[in-house]
């Protein structure tokens, strides 16, 4: 009997090794994340949608949004960029979005503002992939802000505090040219943010604070437009469905969803100040990126074996990992694999010790 198991081993673990390397099977999903040194605001900011402070003027400006899809996809049709500060009580989000005909109709906090064109911002404090917050609003300042337990693609269903209303929130709008007026074109429109800490605090740690990593991702969706009695509509096709919306992110995930917290940008909060000669922050990544790369490949990995067999792999060596691949885990690290019929935990155990795992939710977890 164990001469078959050998045999029935060996034999998995050749077709394995002939399979296209995990990493490369889900490149689209591993690019490399966007960063951003955020840097302390040297002056009281103040929220007006103008962003003429001197802190907001000496702030890095990113680079323009892309298509959410990636590589392939065409070039946002409208420029859109962000700038980032911080202090001890606020997180600072400044935008501003070109657009040559800015037009909004949502008044109601807590509509579905993503039915007018809107910016949106996504928050997970601690980096886990859960327990994150998504705030959005439009041209004339309309919220639409909630809390989120975890991803809707987790397998079983995820609690969504519609009723979270970020709390302290100072938010404001300036459109550059005239709103909902189709006779002219825009320039586009400014959004300031000021997010108190309190209001992302998941526990009582305070997660602004010099030295730690935020997972931001940030959000454009733009509809194309038609006008009915001289208003401005989203547009419909010949059979009156309206016509799919696009997404313009700071970094791609690599397809049709934002709600993919591992894709989303790494902002290092700096105890420098703005605009000091001193304060050209070099960006690194966290320490244990490449082990998180890693795991969220083999979470993709899994996720299509449960599409294709409805059962997950049990066994590190079913994931045909490459020598590359391997040599993402740090000196002396262990990777292992536990998993019964409806979940799993893949382990990484550094040489102190130390774990982070990830299991079928998508959380990812350190020990």
């Amino acid at each position: 009997m164990k001469r078959i198991l050998s045999v029935l081993t060996l034999c998995a673990m050749a077709i394995a090794a002939k399979a296209q390397p995990i990493t490369e099977k889900y490149a689209r999903f591993l690019t490399m994340p966007n960063h951003y040194v955020c840097y302390r605001a040297t002056d009281p900011i103040k929220v007006d949608g103008k962003l003429n402070e001197s802190s907001w003027k000496n702030a890095e400006t990113s680079n323009a949004f892309v298509d959410i899809s990636g590589e392939g996809f065409p070039a946002p049709r409208h420029q859109t960029q962000v700038k980032m500060l911080w202090d001890e009580e606020y997180l600072y989000v400044g935008a501003e979005l070109s657009e040559p005909h800015v037009w909004a109709d949502i008044k109601r906090h807590d509509e579905v503002v993503y039915y007018n064109n809107d910016f949106e911002i996504f928050i997970d404090p601690d980096g886990d992939a859960h327990n994150y917050f998504e705030i959005e609003v439009n041209a004339i300042g309309t919220l639409f802000d909630l809390a989120i337990e975890k991803p809707y693609r987790a397998p079983s269903p995820t609690f969504v505090q519609f009723q979270w209303d970020c709390p302290g929130i100072k938010v404001a709008t300036k459109v550059h040219g005239t709103l909902n007026n189709p006779k002219d074109e825009d320039q586009g429109w400014t959004v300031e943010f000021a997010i108190p800490r309190k209001a992302i605090a998941q526990s009582f740690e305070n997660y602004l604070q010099a030295g730690n990593y935020l997972r931001v991702g940030f959000s454009r969706v733009e509809w194309q437009f038609e006008l009915e009695n001289g208003k401005y509509q989203r547009k419909k096709d010949a059979e009156g469905k309206y016509l799919p919306e696009d997404n313009w992110t700071w970094g791609s995930t690599g397809q049709i969803a934002m709600h993919m917290p591992e894709r989303w940008g790494f902002v290092y909060l700096s105890d420098k100040t703005v605009g000091a000669s001193e304060a050209q922050v070099p960006f690194a990544y966290p320490a244990d990126f490449e082990i998180e790369r890693l795991l969220w490949a083999m979470f993709y990995a899994q996720e299509e074996q449960f599409q294709k067999t409805g059962r997950y792999y049990s066994t590190v060596w079913q994931f045909g990992l490459t020598d590359k691949e391997w040599a993402m885990l740090p000196e002396g690290a262990k990777l292992s694999v536990e998993a019964i019929s409806r979940n799993y935990e893949i382990t990484v155990t550094k040489a102190d010790g130390k774990q982070i795992y990830i299991d079928a939710e998508g959380y990812l977890r350190r020990r």
